[in-house]
């Protein structure tokens, strides 16, 4: 049987930006901690795969974590899982749960393509609670969310495998995808015309909606994702780096950001493909 979780009773500061796009600063309390991640209460909001600061109020030492998505939802506030992008600099070693590993295979819940992935830590405790992971998919070109598949067994998480080499594919997994899917609304403004449309996902370089309306690859717009009606929007410059027509007559566009000097990133739109 493996061993519960380490509890405690610690406070870290938690900076970042919530489901709806707004900055916030939250003492959120700790309930488990791992080498690679932790699981903490918040009463914020947040969305699944995006980046936090989380900070040490004692030392001032902070790392950015991922979230992993939302464990569990109480009277207190919601659990969220938050797994390290640099396990390296976890330095406080309080109440250091046990590692667990456990290889699951899974089916992408958007092409059913399937795949094996190795958890260990935080993301076991994650898919104990959903049956659920973000991962990127080969066949999908982005990050999606995995489920398990009916008809094939899950090996149960192994104890006190702090050591195994199943931990390091799940971190690198986790860096690797720079997107996040996100419906959320975004707002196109383009020769004096304003659009309102919904992400398909988001990165630091770009992100990609569908709409009616056509937007020709080339095209220079100002774009504000997220995007809240009569709230003060922020708009960046971007470019359409491709546009595809779908067999229902509507568009797929892949944006990317123009950086300050007027250059386009255009290495982010083999991440929008």
């Amino acid at each position: 049987m493996a061993t519960p979780p380490a509890k405690t009773k610690l406070v870290l500061e938690v900076i970042g930006s919530d489901v709806f796009g707004q900055q916030f600063f939250e003492n959120g309390q700790i309930l488990t901690v791992y080498p690679n991640g932790l699981s903490i209460r918040l009463t914020t909001k947040l969305a699944r795969d995006s980046e936090v600061i989380v900070r040490n109020p004692d030392t001032n030492a902070e790392t950015v974590a991922s979230v992993l998505g939302q464990i569990r939802n109480e009277a207190e506030g919601d659990t969220y899982a938050l797994g390290f992008v640099n396990p390296a600099e976890w330095h406080w070693q309080a109440a250091i749960a046990p590692g667990r590993s456990a290889k699951v295979s899974l089916e992408c819940s958007v092409c059913h393509s399937m795949s094996s992935f190795f958890l260990s830590g935080i993301d076991c405790e994650m898919f104990d609670a959903t049956r659920d992971l973000t991962r990127p998919c080969e066949k999908c070109k982005s990050s999606q969310i995995w489920r398990e598949a009916k008809g094939v067994d899950i090996k149960p998480p192994t104890p006190n495998a702090t050591d195994s080499p199943a931990i390091e594919p799940a971190i690198e997994e986790r860096r690797k995808s720079k997107r996040m899917p996100m419906k959320a609304p975004a707002c196109i403004r383009c020769a004096g015309v304003e659009v309102i449309v919904t992400c398909e996902d988001v990165s630091k370089g770009g992100f990609r909606f569908i709409s009616g309306k056509e937007f020709p690859e080339g095209t220079r717009v100002e774009a504000a994702v997220p995007y809240t009606k009569f709230s003060n929007n922020i708009f960046s410059h971007a470019v359409v780096a491709y546009c595809r027509r779908l067999p229902d007559g509507q568009f797929r566009h892949g944006m990317a950001y123009i950086k300050a000097s007027g250059s386009v990133p255009w290495d982010s739109e083999n991440e929008l493909h």
